[in-house]
């Protein structure tokens, strides 16, 4: 003999469904969240490529000063000449711009100054890391004014992507085109060292 049938309309088998699927969280609610908790972890630290020891503490000054060497040759590696970088960015976020007889209140595709200071962004937090350790070793000393020179300048770079946002955050494409065009952008009044 079959079964009989529990729910005769679909509004109640979805009910039903969702009864069930709300049971099963209550009852397993810590599991579920330690297994979401994990993934977000994972899913974090594939997405940083430079997977270095962040956690370990650095135990020698050679090695502070060594870690900011390497974050500020990275970033020189990515950057490669500041002003030429900032043109690019600007010109590829040109590309995704949109017609503005077409769409006019359209934007251009900001992610791509978005993923830039994400980038920029890791190797600050790595040179900083390297700043904190010659700061607690030898609190403020030549080495450290140097180390702090390089993170001013990163946080300077990071600052002057943030400006181009808030030029599209203001007047979206054409507040960025007229100032863009005036010479208005930090970056291009910024004196960059040759």
């Amino acid at each position: 003999m079959a079964r009989p049938t529990l729910y005769k309309t679909h509004q109640a088998r979805l009910q039903a469904a969702r009864e069930k699927r709300r049971r099963h969280y209550q009852k397993f609610r810590e599991s579920i969240l330690a297994k979401r908790c994990q993934s977000h972890k994972e899913k974090k630290s594939q997405s940083n490529e430079p997977s270095d020891d962040k956690d370990e503490p650095i135990e020698t000054l050679h090695d502070c000063i060594a870690t900011v060497k390497y974050a500020k040759d990275d970033f020189m590696a990515y950057v490669k000449s500041p002003r030429r970088f900032f043109n690019l960015l600007v010109d590829e976020y040109s590309k995704t711009m949109p017609d503005p007889e077409l769409h006019p209140t359209a934007n251009g595709d900001k992610s791509i100054f978005e993923r830039a200071i994400t980038r920029l962004e890791d190797f600050l937090d790595q040179a900083n890391r390297g700043l904190d350790g010659i700061l607690q070793m030898c609190g403020v000393s030549d080495e450290w004014r140097a180390a702090d020179g390089v993170c001013k300048f990163m946080r300077e770079m990071i600052g002057m992507i943030k400006d181009i946002l808030l030029r599209l955050a203001e007047g979206g494409d054409s507040e960025l085109s007229i100032a863009f065009m005036g010479n208005e952008l930090w970056y291009q009044e910024y004196k960059f060292p040759v």
